[in-house]
């Protein structure tokens, strides 16, 4: 592994080690026309795109998915009202 990562959740920052076992999120509009959240298991390919969140486990997932569809719900919301 060339480079370092640090885990993308929120207060964690934790940096990865060539042993440990991390997740890759990241998200996407085009496809669907609308707001996609993607969980994978590490591939180095993917954890160098721009835009990848690199996760060191669960908890870390799972705050990032509760943050996103937070957004997603209060951007939807926004949009209602103007």
């Amino acid at each position: 592994m060339d480079a370092f990562y640090r885990c993308a959740g929120p207060n964690c920052g934790l940096l990865k080690r060539s042993t440990d076992r991390w997740w890759l999120m990241w998200t996407s509009f085009g496809e669907f026309n609308r707001p996609v959240l993607y969980l994978c298991s590490w591939d180095e390919a993917i954890a160098a795109k721009e835009g990848t969140l690199h996760v060191c486990g669960e908890l870390c997932a799972q705050r990032l998915q509760s943050q996103f569809m937070g957004n997603v719900r209060e951007n939807e919301l926004r949009r209602s009202t103007v």
